[in-house]
C-alpha cells in the first residue's frame, strides 16, 4: 500500500508538472503590431515591445530566462539577446518588456533599402527556459510573432513643373512615417538635372520638410542650363542621411 501510495504521488507530481504547459496555465504573451512603441533619432531605432509571463499554476517558476532574436522579411538580425528573469512565483503574473535599439543607417549603407523605402515586418522568435516543480522539471518553449514597420519614407514626388530659361517652379511632395513626426521640420538638400544627368541647379539648395506627414513644398530657381526646357528632370533629394530620386514628368 506504501509503494501504490508512492507511486500515486509520484504520478500526480508528474501531472501537476506538466499539465500547466498544455493547458495554458503556464502562458507567454507576445506584444502584437499596436502594442510596440518606436522612436527613432540620429539613425538609431528605439523598440520597446511588452511581453507577459502568466505564471497560473501552484508551482513557482526558477531560473527562468528569456531570449529572444529580432530580424526582417530579409532576416538580417536587427538585435538579439538573453534576458536573465530569476523566479515567477505560482500565481503571479510578470509584465515586461523587449527593449532593444537598430541601427538603420548602417543598415542603408550596407545595402538595406526595405525599412527605409518600403513596408517591412520584424519577426519576434522568443525562447523561454525554466525550471518547475522544485526544480524538477525543466521546460524550454519558443514563440514567435510578428509586428508591422511602416517605411520612413513612404512616398515622394513632383507634381509640377513650371520651367522658363529666366526660371523654374517646382512643386513636390515627401510623405514620411509618423515615427519621424517628434523630428518636426528637418533640413533636404534637393538637386535638379536634366534627363541627360546634366545639372540644371548649382549649387544644391535646401528645403525644409516636415517629418511624420505628407509634406509638399515648392522650390524656385534660376536653370543653369538649357536655355530650351527639358523633357524630363531628375530631381535628387538627401533627407535623414538617405536619398532618394523623383522624376517629372
Amino acid at each position: 500500500m506504501g509503494i501504490a501510495l508512492v507511486n500515486i504521488a509520484i504520478i500526480a507530481l508528474v501531472f501537476t508538472s506538466i499539465w500547466p504547459f498544455p493547458s495554458g496555465e503556464f502562458k507567454v504573451e507576445l506584444p502584437n503590431s499596436n502594442d510596440v512603441s518606436w522612436s527613432y533619432s540620429d539613425g538609431i531605432v528605439h523598440v520597446l515591445a511588452p511581453y507577459t509571463i502568466d505564471n497560473g499554476w501552484i508551482y513557482d517558476v526558477d531560473d527562468l530566462e528569456v531570449s529572444y532574436s529580432v530580424t526582417n522579411q530579409t532576416g538580417k538580425v536587427l538585435a538579439a539577446e538573453t534576458i536573465p528573469i530569476g523566479v515567477v512565483p505560482a500565481g503571479e503574473v510578470k509584465n515586461d518588456e523587449i527593449d532593444f535599439t537598430f541601427n538603420l543607417t548602417r543598415f542603408y549603407n550596407e545595402g538595406g533599402m526595405g525599412m527605409i523605402f518600403r513596408d517591412d515586418s520584424l519577426h519576434f522568435e522568443v525562447s523561454v527556459s525554466c525550471m518547475y516543480t522544485m526544480k524538477l522539471i525543466k521546460f524550454e518553449a519558443t514563440y514567435e510573432t510578428e509586428v508591422l514597420w511602416d517605411a520612413l519614407i513612404r512616398g515622394y514626388g513632383v507634381t509640377n513643373l513650371t520651367y522658363t530659361p529666366a526660371g523654374a517652379t517646382l512643386e513636390y511632395y515627401i510623405e514620411t512615417s509618423a515615427i519621424l513626426a517628434p523630428l518636426g521640420s528637418v533640413p533636404a538638400t534637393i538637386s535638379v538635372y536634366d534627363g541627360n544627368g546634366d545639372p540644371l541647379l548649382y549649387p544644391p539648395v535646401t528645403q525644409s520638410v516636415r517629418l511624420g506627414t505628407n509634406s509638399s513644398g515648392v522650390m524656385t530657381f534660376t536653370p543653369t542650363a538649357p536655355s530650351v526646357p527639358p523633357t524630363s528632370i531628375e530631381v535628387r533629394v538627401q533627407l535623414l542621411g538617405f536619398q532618394f530620386v523623383m522624376r517629372w514628368p
